[in-house]
């Protein structure tokens, strides 16, 4: 290869409970989660009072690990069923009232995006000072984004009950994983040699070389693959399906630091439609260039911020390609992703935009 649901939201969060850490009401996921926007881990807390068309356990309050921001961490919260507003490739800024216990009202611009499993509203970074602080000291959040007619908001409100915020903080792990090949450094000092201290070398007895390990290649090969990925040299990872690929290579002159291309190596249109379903929801449409690769790189960082949020919650996706020329039929072929969380962190050169 060249180098180049919401239904699924009460499945997610019973896993969530089977395996969570809990703190008071807060249940802490450390290291790899299915809640923040990294993946990296998050602590989350249920509401007690969110709009109809929520469950309460359905509209939680997370706070995900993010290397990017000054505190560390992103604040967001799980606000509408996916759909529910009609949100392009750029965040809709919406007014949010915040308000701790009976203290003042803090009024705060915020941005609705589509989550895998929900419309969620999240805090910039540069508001986490003051909201980290009532986290820390009051017992309830309340939490308003008021109405915009003109972007088509409603009014919604949620409450949270916050007791034990900073000890579950305190237990919270943000984890990356060690590369697929695992650390270079000889494990026994920094005095012995290079190899592998129990790799094959001259006989120590005599002048024979001992016989090659048999299972050498196979171990090789499996350190290559993480879930659906594999690793195309140090900086790609590619999954595969029946028609096409979609791939993740570390480009050091992207903001994000990566990307993503799609498609099968042998495109000919120079431009294309792309449309990436889950189940029966088409969670992202956007548009692709075709590369020196003869694949198709999305256009923009921001579409490919908001491609690996998606991807960060499932388990396979479909992809459309259709030449904006058109000429030719559209390709369509399905990809598995999970394992998408490890891999991506294993290629360590993402550095998405909150």
């Amino acid at each position: 290869m060249p180098r180049r649901l919401f239904s699924a939201i009460a499945l997610f969060l019973a896993l969530g409970l089977a395996t969570a850490q809990g703190t008071g009401s807060w249940q802490v996921e450390s290291e790899f989660d299915l809640y923040s926007y990294l993946g990296l881990g998050s602590m989350w807390v249920a509401a007690y009072q969110a709009p109809a068309d929520l469950e309460p356990d359905d509209a939680p309050l997370v706070i995900g690990c993010a290397p990017g921001a000054a505190s560390g961490f992103e604040i967001a919260a799980w606000a509408a069923p996916t759909g529910t507003y009609a949100l392009g490739a750029e965040p809709l800024d919406v007014d949010v009232l915040v308000r701790f216990d009976q203290g003042p009202v803090l009024n705060q611009r915020w941005f609705l995006v589509e989550g895998p499993f929900a419309t969620e509203v999240v805090a910039p970074f540069e508001l986490d000072q003051p909201l980290f602080a009532g986290l820390a000291t009051a017992g309830n959040l309340a939490l308003r984004i008021q109405a915009d007619p003109a972007s088509g908001v409603q009014e919604r409100t949620f409450q949270y009950a916050i007791d034990g915020f900073s000890q579950a903080l305190a237990e919270l792990r943000c984890g990356i994983p060690d590369p697929p090949n695992g650390p270079a450094a000889d494990p026994f000092g920094d005095a012995g040699p290079a190899a592998d201290p129990f790799g094959n070398g001259p006989d120590p007895v005599g002048d024979e070389t001992t016989e090659p390990d048999p299972f050498a290649d196979a171990a090789a090969d499996e350190a290559q693959v993480v879930g659906a990925w594999a690793f195309d040299g140090a900086d790609g990872m590619v999954a595969s399906g029946d028609l096409g690929v979609l791939a993740v290579y570390c480009a050091p002159d992207a903001a994000n630091g990566v990307e993503i291309e799609v498609g099968d190596y042998a495109l000919a249109d120079p431009a294309y439609e792309v449309v990436f379903r889950s189940g029966n929801i088409d969670f992202l449409k956007t548009t692709a260039t075709r590369n020196q690769f003869d694949a198709a790189q999305l256009d923009g960082d921001d579409v490919e911020d908001r491609l690996v949020r998606f991807l960060r919650g499932v388990v396979d996706v479909t992809i459309t390609l259709t030449p904006r020329s058109g000429e030719g039929p559209p390709m369509t072929y399905r990809v598995p992703t999970d394992g998408f969380n490890d891999a991506l962190a294993a290629l360590a050169c993402y550095v998405g935009a909150p």
